[in-house]
């Protein structure tokens, strides 16, 4: 891959200025979920557009959630993704996130349409996702490259490969989290977030997460710092009606 020349108000707009201490880390990991979340959901034209704001970022144009205007939407708004993002944040902090898959659900029938999977790993030995590959040092310039790369990625993923999103009301959209169940207490649930088993959802998520099925599978990002690991990653079944063939 080319090198690239990010300016630095443009990241720091984005992420934060050092990744250099496991605390700058977890900032960006959580600004990175923050980022690309956005993106991909702005893609599948899953929120309207007044719930973006718009940065630069070399030759690409970011969106980056932002509350809406409308104080209805707003206030859904802050009640779901803003509290995933915040929750989302609360377990990279204490190393306690494996999974957080957002789901894009048809309301028809329960059928999932589309997943994308985003697992995380810590450099550290109390979780049961360390292993050597952090070994390898990684710089902020690698990291700015790897971050350009992966929205690229995201965009022309979409556009190439997914039928746009029509009806927004005639699908789900949800995020459930997974633990490192070795580290995690067993009643913990952070912001936003509430087992399943104790609520009424109208999505069989029974059904859902003990179904196997055959899928399509493609890496959208992977990127690493000294102290975590970000890997994302679509999945859909492969008779899903948004998928082109």
């Amino acid at each position: 891959m080319s090198s690239l020349n990010i300016d630095s108000r443009e990241w720091n707009k984005l992420f934060p200025s050092d990744i250099n201490t496991e605390s700058d880390s977890i900032l960006f990991i959580h600004r990175l979920f923050t980022v690309t979340l956005s993106v991909l959901t702005a893609k599948r034209h899953i929120f309207s557009n007044d719930h973006f704001s718009s940065k630069k970022l070399g030759s690409l144009f970011v969106p980056l959630f932002t509350r809406p205007t409308s104080l209805i939407e707003q206030k859904r708004f802050n009640s779901t993704v803003f509290s995933w993002i915040q929750g989302v944040s609360q377990a990279i902090t204490q190393s306690y996130l494996k999974l957080a898959t957002f789901f894009v659900i048809s309301k028809k029938d329960d059928t999932v349409l589309e997943m994308y999977e985003y697992y995380f790993a810590y450099n550290n030995t109390g979780s049961d996702t360390h292993n050597e590959s952090f070994l390898s040092t990684t710089s902020t310039d690698d990291i700015q490259q790897q971050v350009f790369k992966a929205i690229e990625q995201i965009n022309q993923f979409i556009d190439e490969r997914l039928e746009p999103i029509i009806n927004r009301s005639d699908y789900r959209f949800c995020l459930k989290i997974q633990y490192n169940t070795s580290i995690t207490p067993n009643d913990y649930q952070p912001t936003g977030f509430i087992d399943s088993c104790e609520i009424i959802s109208p999505v069989n998520w029974k059904k859902i997460l003990t179904t196997k099925i055959q899928s399509s599978r493609k890496i959208l990002a992977q990127i690493k710092t000294t102290h975590h690991k970000m890997l994302l990653v679509f999945r859909t079944p492969t008779l899903n009606s948004t998928f082109r063939k």
